[in-house]
């Protein structure tokens, strides 16, 4: 293991060989770093990611933290991985290394939904993730996860700048804004998708059904990056705003409440929640999933 891993180093830039595919992401050598080194402990991951997406180099995540599996053994096998990758063709592969010992590092992986460490993530240049794997990392599935990358981020890439363009080109189509959601949330991009979700949940003249599942979607994103009382505020707001009217905003919103609730061990006012949803919508998606929500909670008086 070198020094630098030995220290837990926040980040390296790794040039490696990989055997060119048709459709592969290729990009010339890395010329050598010259900007100011960030901190070992704590790197600046927006900064970092932005950063790669000007050198227009794939990702790897790697979140560990101490005492839970072998975050030794898995830094090892990144490193080794990365080195290791086949003999023709030269690509640029940033490497962020989270220490969730560190509390800056636990507050930005929180975006990835960290449910078991390690955590190794594949992001194309432009941050969407590609691969995810927990547990043990071994040397083969970091150097599977690194030839995915290089054969696919260009793809993936492009069709996120053609979801960008049209929303560009027209800033108020709530079509184009869930579009874009639906693609970030598909590769787990919550915290990129919540921007143009709550552009289409927030936009009095889109029509109701698209601002209901935005806002439906939008409360379940901000759970999913760890921002609950954020998700529990956007379905309030949307009881409040489309509720008196709209059944199936009712329905969503309580889902998502009893969804918290539950999460928290508050299964009576969960139960109550779910409840509600079923009643505001009885034929409706949120309904269903309601209905399977009160199955999985643990029986009244046990």
């Amino acid at each position: 293991m070198t020094t630098l891993w030995r220290q837990h180093i926040g980040i390296v830039a790794l040039a490696l060989t990989a055997i060119a595919a048709p459709g592969c992401h290729t990009a010339p050598a890395p010329t050598p770093d010259t900007s100011p080194a960030i901190s070992d402990a704590a790197p600046d991951l927006d900064a970092q990611l932005a950063k790669a997406a000007v050198a227009n180099e794939p990702v790897l995540v790697l979140v560990t933290e101490p005492g839970h599996g072998d975050p030794i053994s898995a830094a090892k096998a990144v490193e080794d991985a990365a080195l290791g990758v086949a003999e023709t063709g030269m690509f640029g592969v940033a490497v962020i290394h989270l220490d969730l010992s560190v509390s800056r590092n636990r507050a930005a992986a929180a975006r990835y939904h960290v449910t078991e460490t390690p955590l190794l993530l594949g992001l194309t240049p432009h941050a969407v993730i590609v691969a995810r794997s927990q547990g043990a990392i071994s040397t083969d599935l970091v150097s599977k996860q690194v030839i995915d990358l290089l054969h696919h981020s260009t793809e993936i890439d492009a069709t996120l700048a053609k979801l960008e363009v049209a929303i560009t080109a027209n800033p108020g189509d709530s079509a184009a804004q869930l579009a874009l959601a639906d693609f970030l949330r598909g590769h787990q991009n919550q915290r990129e998708a919540i921007p143009h979700l709550a552009a289409v949940a927030h936009d009095a003249s889109a029509e109701a059904t698209l601002r209901v599942r935005a806002w439906v979607d939008l409360a379940r994103a901000h759970r999913w990056v760890a921002e609950p009382e954020k998700g529990r505020h956007e379905a309030n707001d949307l009881i409040a705003t489309l509720g008196p009217t709209v059944p199936e905003a009712r329905a969503g919103g309580s889902l998502m409440l009893g969804l918290q609730d539950a999460a928290g061990k508050r299964f009576s006012l969960a139960r109550q929640e779910f409840q509600a949803a079923i009643d505001a919508a009885p034929a409706s998606a949120y309904a269903d999933e309601a209905r399977a929500a009160i199955a999985a909670l643990p029986k009244e008086g046990a």
